[in-house]
């Protein structure tokens, strides 16, 4: 009998794929590093400081409730530099729709089948014309079975018509929330927030608990970035960047609280790397790249390239 999600799905006029299979080329087994990089921080990021990255996720643009985009989604300065990042770096590039407070026009737009094809008409021409590989959704969050139907059916649109071309399908999931297996069997990679815990926030112990999860809601291993923070988070809640926390001090690898603010430091970095291979999932998510320290001895980003290696294999041969 179909799930009340997949019943929903047939009004909303949307079928799913029923394989857990990834449409999109991601590398043959290459082992993801992938990084989502805000409008705000794209100027001050040194190209060749994110070679360590397969791929830079640039965030992003606000879902229209109507289904256009704007006449100039991203401004052209921007899309200059992440052009130069890409060819300094090599990374795929995809394109984040949603986010935090950027989420309110998926709740209109997904219901209707015309604005849903619409978006993804125009979010496919945006790529193809400037060069990204593909489109990262991160609706925060979709509330009740109707809602997640609805981006299901998103999804499974975005799914269709990016495929044929070889461009990526990516999501972005709250650890918390169950997108549901419509969602994983559609999208060739999850990007799970494993970080915004209680304090001290991204434990490996807590991350791991994330994981196992999302792997039970159906999840395959091998479609979960492992998110990792570039920032600090005390017991009330404040945050701090990596870089800013670090500034003036020399750290050790294995410090993982400044000021009361917890973050990942080196040593935890390479342990959470290690747990990636060894449950072998795709790879780590990174929010986010402009957060880190531009001293190269203290770069994590310096420190997952070692641990991670670009190029080479999702898990241990």
């Amino acid at each position: 009998m179909p799930s009340r999600g997949h019943l929903i799905a047939l009004i909303l006029g949307v079928s799913f794929p029923t394989t857990g299979h990834a449409v999109a080329d991601d590398g043959q087994g290459q082992f993801v590093v992938a990084a989502y990089l805000p409008h705000y921080r794209v100027a001050q990021v040194a190209p060749e400081s994110l070679k360590p990255l397969t791929d830079l996720i640039y965030f992003g643009l606000t879902p229209p409730a109507g289904g256009r985009l704007a006449e100039t989604p991203v401004a052209p300065t921007v899309l200059k530099k992440l052009q130069e990042i890409k060819r300094v770096t090599g990374c795929r590039l995809l394109l984040c729709v949603g986010g935090w407070n950027r989420s309110e026009g998926f709740a209109t737009l997904a219901f209707r089948e015309n604005l849903r094809k619409q978006l993804v008409a125009e979010l496919l021409a945006f790529c193809r014309n400037n060069k990204f590989d593909g489109i990262d959704f991160d609706w925060e969050h979709p509330k009740g079975l109707e809602e997640l139907a609805a981006y299901q059916a998103l999804l499974a649109n975005a799914r269709k018509s990016f495929g044929p071309p070889g461009l990526l399908v990516t999501v972005a999931q709250a650890s918390w929330q169950n997108l549901g297996k419509p969602a994983y069997n559609t999208v060739d990679r999850v990007h799970l927030m494993s970080y915004d815990h209680d304090y001290p926030q991204a434990t490996l112990e807590k991350t791991s608990k994330d994981v196992e999860r999302l792997i039970g809601w159906g999840c395959p291993p091998g479609k979960v970035a492992m998110g990792l923070p570039f920032y600090g988070r005390n017991k009330a809640r404040e945050s701090h960047p990596y870089r800013q926390l670090v500034a003036n001090r020399r750290p050790t690898p294995n410090r993982d609280e400044i000021n009361g603010y917890a973050f990942n430091g080196p040593s935890t970095l390479a342990r959470k790397i290690r747990h990636a291979r060894q449950r072998k999932l795709a790879g780590i998510m990174i929010w986010e790249a402009g957060q880190d320290d531009p001293r190269e001895e203290f770069s994590l980003l310096k420190v997952i390239g070692r641990q991670a290696g670009k190029g080479s294999p999702a898990s241990p041969r």
